[in-house]
């Protein structure tokens, strides 16, 4: 090679390189505007040498004049680049590339016949891949670059995967093929060369090669099919053009399931709506077939938008996804048990989830795919829309299930705020620069939290004003990208129609208070006297911070909803806010009842309770002063029902965070729950156990401790029913009418006989129909209960029913069941699957039996030492990184001494040293987790102690408690 030659590749190197530092992180830069691609796709994903051909036809624009082309690619290898000017769009493409693509993936022939670039640069850390053309690309010009590229068909599902199947349960082997497409977030360019933003939506021509006895689906409708020229059995399957969107939403897929059809029609409009499946799947996708038209006619109505596709896909994918569904416009993927439902074998839980994943997937087909976010940093906004719309969408197409989606949107909120709590958590808006960067956007914070504000947002300017806001912002940018903000200003200007509501409101003043900082406000309010209360707001002290005297500057306008126990009202009326706090007047003092509202406040404020952010209208926790509290609880321990079941778990759950915070003390909380002694509130109930499970473990420090609290717990028990909610919340003890008597003992609130012998029945066969059907109704919670108190007998039995392919969409509640032993040997019996060679183990199966495990107090030191002996490993067996961390942090949540908290500081010391993309705030949350454990057994031990001796030792009946 001559120093000629060498001295021109150096140059041309350097100059892509500094072409690229230009660029914003992985992003591309805005010197390409994408117009359309015209993509050719033939994948191979048999045997034992899989592989993806391609050939795309791009058509660019140029905003600048260069001979520098840059897409996205990973793992793509570019094989010819040819280029042209388009003076004519509508010029018919050559299709001698289809038989060019035909042997090249057949035969792997492949003759170069262009010369249009110089060098092609890859740069991997980017993902990015440059051709520097020979030809100049004049700004305002359109281009079409045409690309012939080979990439891989994959083993997991980002990019192109492949997955084979049994065709039915009884098959004895792998007899089916799956493949298709997962290109969110930046996966897009792993299938094909293109510009992999969302902000560069475009239209998509699509042609798909496939064997003849499959069938290939696209985002748009099939309009023509041809055999290939010269590969027997083989054909190609062309698509009608799609819509403008982006590359994550482009999908396609090859299959031989079979499928079922529905029409929907509405305004003169047909649209096609097919259900995918393996032959023995298709009787169980009734349950989702059922809600689409009415959910889909909610979502035209609501938006005042008509879907935009001429048909709709449903399928599943017959592998473990890494995430529930994804919303490919027109073509909706799922984890198959997210869309399948056995109505023998499934538990009304599943139902529901079946449904509410429809619902957000079909919330996504307007939010996301007609409107689109513009950048991964503003995604909260549309996945906390479509959050929204689950509660929505399930409440209108099944009403019985209203409570339920009430049930799902606490705990959504709940999580994100417990995850708020713990770890100094991102903001929902946040910078994006990596495709790593948008991977992790897509967490808790985003959908759990930003569906929370946006309720927020709805409840305080009103369900009609928001409406109006989203029918104008789904009318002005359909087919476009926006953002959270051209929302907030559109929102802006629909209140400030309304003279009322609208003086002196500013909408994006009062999100940009929620969206740009992380945490909460905690709201206290102070009775102080005279009907007045006093309101003030601070924001919750992370625990990273250790102690809870810390503040910072953040600051949030917080609109404030209040009742009362004299004329208590929840609706939307009574949650919408009196007042706000600011962060210019984050305290003020006001009269509790307005002057026309006919209250006495003399006698209100002797002996009516104050209840404020009913039915969790806001993001935030309140504390009251401890006579507002007592009064709460004599109202719940007379007649709980006054208040809603959210509203009860929403105070119980604030007064446990509050008293751990150190604002609140324990004999409040524990008068708070008084009531459950004698009252059967299930969710409510389930929300006190999570907290009063890490006090015991926090107890076990101190055995007189330990036994006290233990002696307390023992009290909460199912005395009697609750029929608040008899047909929509059931739990085991009403479906089977346990009434207690002759029970030996209670475990997880159900009779352990009772369980055990319909467990033993299940096992012989001799179990009738209807005590099946209970058993299935909480499998996790009744067969944790047969793998504590059963023997060996239940034990085999269990994990055979755990290997058995009937029972796959259950396997994840067996495991987790299962790792409620009490048998150390069994447990590491279960931790020996995740590496076994006949074995399968997925991932997810795997995160959640060690997970679960890591509750277990016999089982957490096994799964430390696990986590740490195979901490590599376990990196290679999980498909998302960062998993393996988040195993740690929870196997570490209930560490409490400072030997503990030593060893685990230089175990991620060391992994910090090896592993520069360590999540450092996980790894700071876990050790000031640890720390503030220590804090609590330290601070606290001593006096919950007092308060359970002086509750026992006084022996106060429930009524009493409220006396002088």
């Amino acid at each position: 090679m001559t120093n000629s030659i060498l001295k021109m590749r150096l140059l041309i190197q350097l100059f892509v390189l500094l072409f690229s530092s230009v660029n914003n992180g992985h992003r591309l830069g805005s010197s390409m505007k994408p117009i359309h691609y015209d993509l050719l796709l033939l994948p191979i994903i048999s045997g034992g040498s899989p592989r993806l051909c391609g050939h795309v036809l791009v058509d660019l624009e140029p905003t600048m004049t260069t001979n520098v082309v840059t897409f996205h690619g990973v793992e793509i290898s570019i094989l010819d680049v040819s280029i042209e000017q388009v003076l004519d769009t509508e010029k018919k493409i050559n299709s001698d590339r289809s038989v060019q693509l035909e042997d090249l993936c057949f035969s792997g022939l492949f003759e170069i016949v262009n010369e249009a670039h110089t060098v092609i640069h890859e740069d991997v850390e980017r993902q990015q891949i440059s051709v520097i053309l020979k030809q100049t690309l004049i700004k305002g010009h359109r281009y079409r670059v045409g690309l012939f590229y080979v990439a891989k068909v994959r083993d997991d599902n980002r990019g192109f995967f492949r997955a084979n199947y049994k065709n039915d349960n009884t098959s004895c082997c792998h007899e089916g093929w799956f493949g298709g497409t997962q290109m969110e977030a930046t996966n897009a360019r792993r299938v094909l060369p293109c510009l992999d933003e969302p902000g560069f939506k475009t239209t998509f021509d699509v042609t798909i090669g496939h064997n003849r006895v499959m069938s290939a689906l696209s985002n748009m409708p099939e309009i023509a099919t041809r055999p290939m020229k010269n590969t027997r059995e083989w054909m190609w399957t062309i698509f009608s053009r799609s819509p403008p969107m982006p590359t994550y939403l482009l999908a396609m897929f090859v299959t031989d399931y079979d499928k079922v059809e529905r029409i929907y029609k509405v305004c003169k409009r047909t649209i096609r709506m097919r259900f995918w499946g393996r032959r023995d799947q298709l009787r169980h996708l009734e349950q989702s077939m059922a809600v689409v038209p009415d959910m889909l006619n909610y979502m035209e109505t609501y938006v005042r938008q008509p879907f935009s596709l001429p048909k709709i896909d449903f399928i599943s994918a017959p592998l473990e996804l890494d995430f529930e569904a994804m919303e490919n416009w027109g073509l909706v993927l799922f984890r198959e048990n997210r869309l399948n439902f056995n109505e023998e074998t499934g538990s009304e839980d599943e139902r529901f989830q079946v449904v509410q994943t429809m619902a957000h997937e079909l919330a996504h087909q307007f939010f996301g795919n007609l409107v689109t976010s513009d950048w991964w940093s503003d995604i909260w906004f549309n996945e906390g829309f479509c959050g929204v719309f689950e509660n929505d969408l399930v409440q209108h197409a099944l009403p019985n299930l209203v409570f339920r989606a009430e049930m799902s949107k606490f705990s959504s909120i709940r999580t994100a705020m417990k995850i708020e709590e713990h770890v100094h958590a991102a903001s929902v808006i946040r910078a994006v620069e990596t495709a790593d960067d948008a991977e992790k956007m897509f967490d808790s914070i985003t959908y759990s939290k930003g569906s929370g504000l946006l309720l927020m947002l709805r409840n305080s300017v009103g369900p009609q004003n928001f409406r109006n806001a989203v029918v104008t912002y789904m009318e002005r940018y359909q087919f476009q990208n926006a953002n959270s903000q051209r929302f907030m200003d559109i929102l802006d200007e629909e209140i400030h129609k309304n003279r009322d509501i609208g003086r002196g409101m500013n909408v994006t003043k009062i999100m940009h208070s929620w969206t740009s900082q992380q945490s909460y406000p905690i709201v206290r309010c102070i009775r102080t006297g005279n009907g007045r209360v006093r309101l003030s707001q601070t924001p919750h002290p992370v625990r990273n911070n250790i102690t809870s005297d810390e503040t910072t500057n953040q600051l949030w306008w917080i609109p404030i909803s209040m009742t009362d126990g004299n004329q208590p009202d929840f609706t939307q009326q009574g949650t919408y806010p009196r007042v706000w706090l600011t962060p210019e007047r984050p305290s003020l003092e006001i009269p509790y009842f307005p002057t026309d509202s006919g209250h006495d406040s003399t006698n209100d404020e002797d002996d009516n309770w104050i209840l404020i952010n009913g039915e969790f209208s806001g993001y935030v926790r309140v504390l009251y002063d401890d006579y507002n509290w007592r009064l709460i609880s004599r109202q719940l321990v007379v007649n709980h029902t006054v208040i809603p079941q959210v509203t009860r778990a929403q105070l119980i759950d604030d007064a446990f965070t509050l008293a751990l915070g150190e604002y609140l003390e324990y004999k409040v909380v524990l008068e708070l729950i008084e009531y459950l002694t004698s009252v059967s509130d299930e969710f409510v109930r389930a929300t006190t156990q999570f907290h009063l499970k890490w006090m015991r473990e926090r107890a076990k420090q101190n055995e007189s401790l330990l036994t006290l609290f233990e002696e307390y717990t023992g009290r909460l028990k199912f005395e009697r029913m609750d029929d608040e909610h008899p047909n929509e919340y059931n739990n085991l003890v009403r479906t089977d009418g346990f009434e207690g008597e002759g029970c030996s003992s209670w475990s997880d609130g159900v009779c352990v006989d009772q369980i055990l012998g319909m467990f033993r029945a299940e096992m012989d066969g001799t179990i009738t129909a209807a005590n099946k059907k209970a058993m299935i109704e909480h499998l996790e919670r009744n067969w944790c209960v047969v793998m504590r108190h059963g023997g060996n007998d239940e034990w085999k039995w269990a994990w055979r029913m755990s290997m058995n392919d009937m029972m796959a969409s259950q396997r994840a509640k067996i495991l987790s069941a299962m790792t409620c032993s009490q048998d150390r040997n069994r447990l590491k019996q279960l931790l020996s699957r995740v590496f076994h060679p006949t074995i399968e183990q997925s991932p997810r199966d795997t995160f959640t039996m060690i997970e679960k495990m890591a509750d277990n107090s016999i089982g957490r030191p096994m799964v430390l030492n696990f986590i740490k002996t195979n901490w590599d490993r376990l990196g290679r067996h999980f498909r998302r990184s960062g998993d393996t961390l988040k195993l740690l942090a929870s196997a570490s949540k209930f560490l409490s001494t400072n030997e503990e908290l030593d060893e685990m500081s230089q175990f991620l010391n060391d992994l910090e040293k090896k592993d520069t993309k360590l999540d450092r705030s996980i790894t700071a949350g876990i050790l000031n987790g640890i720390r503030a454990n220590i804090r609590w057994t330290e601070k606290h031990s001593d006096k919950v102690y007092s308060v359970l001796e002086a509750r026992r030792t006084e022996g106060r009946t429930k009524a009493s408690i409220f006396k002088a």
